[in-house]
């Protein structure tokens, strides 16, 4: 099983919240994605193959949720999303419903696809 972080997930998701959320309790949270933990969202983008899955995280620093997209078949799940609980740009509802979210998610599966074509991105093992 294999985490992917993108360089611009990584710069705009995981690298302002590594402190409350460490690669490890993210590499944690993408093993347990694969393994079918967590919530299947719905999304916009219709990728073949695909499934978004929303999981909860828990730190010193209080509640907070990640947004891994995961291909079947192969198991590979890639970070899309990591947010605080309450978060300012979002709000609480990580839901398609909410047009906050669905601006942010839509924005990065389009950077994900971008980086992935160009090689911009590391795999860890899970």
């Amino acid at each position: 099983m294999q985490l992917i972080i993108t360089l611009s997930v990584k710069k705009n998701e995981f690298e302002p919240l590594e402190d409350n959320f460490p690669l490890e309790a993210i590499k944690i949270a993408a093993k347990k994605s694969l393994e079918g933990l967590g919530e299947n969202i719905k999304s916009s983008h219709k990728i073949s193959s695909t499934s978004l899955r929303k999981l909860y995280l828990t730190s010193k620093a209080g509640a907070g949720r990640a947004i891994f997209l995961l291909t079947i078949g192969n198991c590979k799940s890639a970070l899309v999303m990591i947010r605080m609980k309450n978060d300012k740009h979002i709000g609480s509802n990580m839901t398609i419903k909410n047009p906050k979210f669905k601006k942010i998610l839509d924005k990065n599966i389009d950077a994900i696809m971008k980086d992935i074509e160009s090689g911009s991105y590391q795999e860890y093992i899970v």
